[in-house]
C-alpha cells in the first residue's frame, strides 16, 4: 500500500493552559515541531482569541500542521499531516505533546493519499492509540 501522506489527527488533554493561550509559545512550539517533523517550513500565521485560546497553521512544502488551543479545557487539537518519505509526523506530535505538558494525548493516523486500480484515491486508518503521559518539570 503506497500513500502519499501520512496524517495524524491528535487530541491532548490536561495542557498547561497559560502555554495554551501564549500565542508566540504556540507558534514557536509548532514551528520547532515541523523542523523536528524534517518538514520544509514555507509560512506560518496564528492568532490570539479573546478572552483565550489559539489557533494556527505551519504551511509546509509537504503539507500543513494545525492547532486550535481551549485554554479553558486544557485542550488542544492538532493535524500533523506530511507527504514524502523524509519527514517524520510523529515526531512533531510527540513535540507538541511534551511541550504543552499534555497529561494525555489520542492520535489517529491515516494513510492518505491511495490510489485505487479506477483512478480514485482513498485513505486508510492505520493506528489509534491513546497514551497517558507524565508531566514533565
Amino acid at each position: 500500500m503506497k500513500a502519499l501522506g501520512t496524517h495524524i489527527v491528535c487530541e491532548l488533554s490536561g495542557c498547561d493552559p497559560v502555554a495554551l493561550s501564549d500565542l508566540d509559545g504556540v507558534q514557536n512550539m509548532m514551528i520547532a515541531a515541523a523542523r523536528i517533523a524534517h518538514a520544509t517550513i514555507l509560512e506560518s500565521s496564528f492568532h490570539r482569541f479573546e478572552p483565550q485560546g489559539v489557533s494556527g497553521t505551519v504551511i509546509l512544502a509537504e503539507s500543513h500542521l494545525s492547532i486550535h488551543t481551549w485554554p479553558e479545557k486544557k485542550y488542544a487539537a492538532m493535524d500533523f499531516y506530511t507527504c514524502g518519505d523524509h519527514t517524520d509526523p510523529w515526531l512533531a506530535c510527540l513535540h507538541a505533546a511534551k511541550v504543552l505538558s499534555a497529561k494525555r494525548m489520542l492520535t489517529t493516523e491515516f494513510k492518505r493519499g491511495i490510489e485505487a486500480k479506477n483512478g480514485t484515491f482513498t485513505h486508510v486508518v492505520t493506528a489509534t492509540e491513546a497514551k497517558d503521559r507524565q508531566r514533565t518539570a
